[in-house]
C-alpha cells in the first residue's frame, strides 16, 4: 500500500471482467480490487462488491437503490429509480427492452450465490442448448483458453447438437517457434499442431462436466479480424458472424 501513498483503500474495476488470479495478485500485495456489474441504462451499478464484504468470484451484491431479480432463463432483471425509462424516440425497442410488468431485461444471464452475491454467467443471447436439453454458456470454457500461450481464439459450437465442437485459431508466431524448439519439420508441421491443441484441449475438458467437453476442433489458419468483421472494435469475437461465415466448417465436426 505505501507504494500508492499509504492512503489508499481500495480500486474498483469496470468495464469488462477481471480475471480472478489478476485479483488474487493484487490482494496478496496488499491492494484490493473490487468489482461491481450494471448498464448504461441502469446508470450505471445495480451490483457493488464492497471491502467489507467481496466475493472475486462475483459481481457483488445488489445496492439497497434498485431492485434485481433472475427470470426463469436466468436473465438478470432489474428495476428502480435509476433504470432508464425507454430509448429515445424508439418506442419498439423500448417495449422489448422490459417485460409486462416493468422489469429491465438486461439480456445477461447470472445466478445468486448461498450468501447473496451476484455471478454473470453469459450473455442470454449466446446460450447453446444442445440436443441434450443443456444450456451452456460457450463464454465459459472459452475463458479457459484466454491465457494459453498459443491460442488466440477459441469459439465454442453446437447449438441444438449432441455435442460441442469449437474452431481454435492460433498465435502463429508462438506455434512456428515452439515447432523449430522440438525440431519438427515442415512434413510433421500439421500433424504436431493437431496434437498440440488435442493436449490444450484434453487439459480444459477435464475442469468441465461432460455435456460442456469439446469433443472435436477445427483448426483455422486465418486469424480472425476486425478488418473482416469477426471481431468488434475492442477485440471481441462477433459470434453470429463467425458461425455464419464458418458455417460449412463447423458442421462438418458433426458428420
Amino acid at each position: 500500500m505505501e507504494i500508492t501513498g499509504g492512503h489508499l483503500r481500495f480500486c474498483l474495476s469496470g468495464g469488462a471482467g477481471l480475471k480472478r488470479e489478476v485479483k488474487d495478485l493484487f490482494h496478496r500485495a496488499g491492494i484490493l480490487v473490487i468489482e461491481g456489474y450494471g448498464l448504461t441504462e441502469t446508470s450505471p451499478t445495480l451490483t457493488l462488491n464492497r471491502p467489507d464484504a467481496f466475493r472475486f468470484d462475483t459481481v457483488g451484491k445488489v445496492l439497497p437503490s434498485v431492485e434485481v431479480k433472475l427470470a426463469e432463463d436466468g436473465e438478470i432483471l432489474a428495476r428502480g429509480d435509476s433504470v432508464f425509462l425507454g430509448y429515445h424516440k424508439d418506442p419498439d425497442a423500448t417495449k422489448e427492452a422490459f417485460t409486462p410488468d416493468g422489469w429491465f431485461k438486461t439480456g445477461d444471464v447470472g445466478r445468486f450465490t448461498e450468501d447473496g452475491f451476484l455471478q454473470i454467467i453469459d450473455r442470454k443471447k449466446d446460450i447453446l442448448v444442445t440436443a441434450g436439453g443443456k444450456n451452456v454458456p460457450p463464454a465459459n470454457i472459452e475463458i479457459r483458453f484466454r491465457d494459453d500461450p498459443f491460442i488466440q481464439h477459441v469459439v465454442v459450437y453446437g447449438d441444438g447438437k449432441r455435442y460441442l465442437t469449437a474452431g481454435v485459431w492460433l498465435d502463429e508466431g508462438a506455434v512456428r517457434a515452439h515447432l523449430a524448439r522440438e525440431g519438427v519439420g515442415p512434413e510433421r508441421a500439421a500433424e504436431a499442431v493437431q496434437a498440440l491443441v488435442q493436449r490444450r484441449v484434453d487439459e480444459v475438458n477435464l475442469a468441465l462436466p461432460s455435456y460442456e467437453t469439446i469433443k472435436k476442433f477445427a483448426v483455422f489458419e486465418a486469424p480472425l479480424t476486425v478488418a473482416d468483421g469477426l471481431l468488434t472494435a475492442t477485440l471481441k469475437v462477433r459470434r453470429k458472424k463467425v458461425y455464419e461465415r464458418f458455417h460449412d466448417v463447423f458442421e462438418g465436426l458433426y458428420a
